[in-house]
């Protein structure tokens, strides 16, 4: 596939308060050029992709967000890259919204299928269904985790924009969707009715205040995550003021940037995406500053992968069986000697679905210890409710 007539260079004005070049990202970094010559991409590159698209949404200052981001992202420190860091730029803007959904599947398919992580720079969130299209030509059963503080779900499944996407996700199957989680949704700014609709779809659903002081129950979910999707607005406005509705509560930006650095770490993820930044309300380029640091945690969190995805290497493993008080069920579990993460097999009741009808999930050392005083571990029932 010939990238080039997809992307149009950039030329960032980078920040001045940040590192010089030599030590920072901007002198690492290898982009595709005003001359046209398109980086070749190998497995384990982290590619950043610039998605300037804001067309079904109110937030029309979203599309300017990719290179305000870049401006801070060069400028951060090197430190953070293992692996070779490559900016193929900004998709070109097209005559139809609908061109650029087309592009944005097509470029995610080309580079998952080449083994790259991509680094999403948006535009809005609807680019999530996009870019889990792409994805889900080469990975079964996909995970995809949304950090937001609300539920796009609108009220009319017949719309679709950055405010009404999730029901084209709730209608995929479960051999192409096995998990959609929702991470940091405020209570308050969720319609009875939506709440309700994603509970019945068997959803991970994950309210702000139980992320709060419980990070290590939450990095499970972003280690099974294929996607992962991050609006702006789910942090709090004093720590990000350029959002469209802008809340007084949401994430601390430290937590958002610890979220970042779990799906970096994630073995799995192959795509992170940065959305809804509104550049127009934000105040001395800070929210745009937060998304880089947000990108650079990620960033550093790969550098630090340990290989455990798809979990075969058994010589690595530690298996533990815990016998529960219902006859025929025993939840077996299993703890890495390398990075101490935990997984734990679910039975499926959909024939064929998964080698020997089971999956493995990743899990915490909590959820172990739950079991081992014969207690059901939440994950582990939201998983059999699904396949039983």
């Amino acid at each position: 596939m010939d990238l080039t007539g997809y992307f149009s260079p950039v030329d960032i004005d980078v920040w001045r308060g940040g590192l010089p070049k030599a030590h920072a990202i901007a002198g690492q970094l290898t982009s595709f050029d005003v001359n046209g010559k398109m980086p070749a991409i190998t497995p384990k590159d982290i590619v950043i992709v610039g998605i300037p698209e804001a067309r079904n949404s109110s937030n029309a200052s979203a599309s300017f967000a990719p290179n305000e981001i870049r401006r801070f992202l060069y400028a951060l420190s090197a430190s953070a890259i293992k692996s070779n860091l490559i900016d193929l730029g900004n998709i070109k803007n097209t005559a139809k919204t609908a061109d650029t959904y087309t592009a944005t599947r097509d470029i995610i398919s080309y580079l998952t299928s080449k083994g790259a992580t991509v680094v999403v720079l948006g535009g809005t969130q609807e680019l999530t269904w996009h870019t889990y299209q792409g994805v889900k030509e080469h990975r079964e059963s996909a995970g995809v985790s949304i950090i937001d503080s609300r539920i796009d779900l609108g009220f009319d499944e017949s719309d679709f924009g950055s405010s009404c996407y999730y029901n084209h996700l709730l209608k995929e199957p479960i051999t192409n969707l096995l998990n959609l989680s929702i991470l940091g949704y405020q209570g308050y700014l969720v319609a009875q009715e939506q709440t309700e609709k994603i509970k019945a779809s068997g959803l991970e659903l994950v309210r702000l205040g139980a992320i709060r002081g419980r990070f290590k129950e939450v990095e499970p979910i972003l280690r099974d995550s294929d996607i992962v999707s991050l609006d702006m607005s789910s942090i709090r406005e004093s720590d990000c003021p350029g959002v469209l509705y802008p809340s007084p509560n949401g994430l601390y930006a430290e937590e958002a940037c610890q979220l970042a650095r779990y799906a970096g770490l994630s073995d799995r993820t192959s795509v992170f995406g940065i959305y809804e930044l509104a550049t127009s309300a934000d105040r001395n380029g800070q929210s745009a500053h937060l998304a880089a640091q947000l990108i650079w945690h990620f960033i550093e969190g790969h550098g630090q992968r340990k290989g455990e995805f798809p979990y075969t290497r058994s010589k690595e493993l530690k298996k533990f069986i815990v016998g529960t008080s219902t006859p025929g069920i025993d939840l077996v579990f299993y703890r890495s000697i390398v990075s101490d993460s935990w997984w734990v097999e679910i039975p499926s009741g959909i024939p064929n679905l998964f080698p020997e009808d089971k999956v493995t999930i990743a899990c915490s050392y909590n959820d172990y210890v739950a079991a081992s005083k014969q207690e059901i571990p939440d994950r582990w029932m939201h998983f059999y409710r699904k396949l039983m």
